[in-house]
């Protein structure tokens, strides 16, 4: 039984941790430290292990990663634990460990990687590796067993669909004065991901829509397939294709370099898009403090500084100017509140 909910609690908790939190103004500051060891500081509020710069950073972007689970299971307390909706959301670092291992045992690699959360203990068989099918026969990821890992792309697909139906059956058993708008948020994220996932495989692979396709995430009873079907039906150089489209409001106006030509900026719509959906998280989360909302839009939220820290610690190792760095931090956190 999931522990008693008390939403303005929550509420409360969420609002106080993401005031302290790297968004907007203060992902920009902290882009501009010069090196890994401040943001290290600036980050965790104590003075970095004495290693070598490059190891400071792998060590550090380790620890990021493990942010957003521990910040989460800090504010939303037993019930964070314990609701199946919130064990499925949390399930996406099982699933990204569990890509870890999968790459491992396709290497032939004799060692298992490590968990990046000492706490963390995944629900699958870890000391069986690399025994594929001891691992996961008795798991939620059975299915890979059966399959084998051969086509492991495709594995790691199947995986991300997984994380995804998962979520959207668990918020379908979510008590409706709980749930909010918690299916209209995942929706509009999936549909989001669908577009730069499949957008970006025909600008960088030029896979067509018929290889795209079976790529997308679906979901039962709403469609965020047919959204990225139709603008891959648009031509990447014809800017008014996209006239009237229903995101048009994310399409970038970028121009070649080579004569000033019109073209689909792939990662500038990443970056838009990424930008509405983290708004539009904060919006829904004080318009519905009663609710699940606030908790799941925390975690994502947490997700989307983790990866801005992330990326600044990247920027500072390959000595990208702090202008572009700060610019990328402030897009991936979606602005200030």
């Amino acid at each position: 039984m999931p522990a008693r909910f008390e939403g303005a609690y929550a509420y409360a908790r969420v609002c106080g941790s993401l005031a302290r939190s790297y968004l907007g103004d203060r992902a920009a500051a902290l882009a501009a430290q010069a090196r890994v060891g401040e943001v290290w500081r600036g980050v965790f509020g104590d003075a970095p292990p004495a290693l070598p710069e490059s190891e400071l950073a792998d060590a550090a972007e380790r620890a990021v990663r493990a942010r957003p689970a521990e910040a989460f299971l800090d504010i939303g307390g037993a019930l964070a634990a314990e609701d199946p909706f919130f064990a499925a959301l949390l399930r996406k670092r099982e699933q990204a460990y569990l890509k870890r291992v999968l790459s491992a045992i396709a290497e032939g690699s004799g060692e298992m990687p490590a968990a990046e959360d000492p706490g963390f203990k995944p629900g699958f068989d870890a000391a069986a590796f690399p025994d594929l099918d001891r691992m996961l026969r008795r798991s939620r990821y059975r299915w890979i067993a059966e399959r084998g890992i051969e086509d492991l792309p495709a594995i790691k697909n199947g995986i991300d669909k997984q994380y995804y139906s998962e979520l959207w059956a668990a918020a379908g058993e979510i008590p409706k004065t709980r749930a909010g708008s918690l299916r209209e948020l995942l929706r509009l994220e999936v549909e989001l991901e669908n577009l730069s996932w499949g957008l970006r495989l025909r600008r960088y692979y030029a896979m067509g829509a018929e290889v795209i396709a079976p790529l997308l995430t679906a979901l039962p009873g709403v469609d965020v397939v047919q959204p990225t079907l139709d603008a891959l039906r648009k031509r990447a150089d014809v800017r008014s294709d996209w006239a009237s489209w229903r995101w048009e409001r994310l399409v970038p106006d970028a121009r070649k370099e080579d004569g000033g030509d019109w073209y689909f900026d792939v990662r500038g719509f990443e970056a838009a898009a990424h930008r509405f959906l983290a708004r539009r998280l904060r919006l829904r989360l004080h318009m519905e403090g009663e609710t699940y909302v606030p908790l799941y839009a925390y975690f994502r939220i947490k997700e989307f500084e983790a990866e801005a820290i992330q990326g600044i610690i990247e920027g500072i190792k390959l000595e990208v100017p702090p202008g572009e760095i700060a610019s990328y931090a402030v897009d991936t956190t979606g602005g200030g509140e």
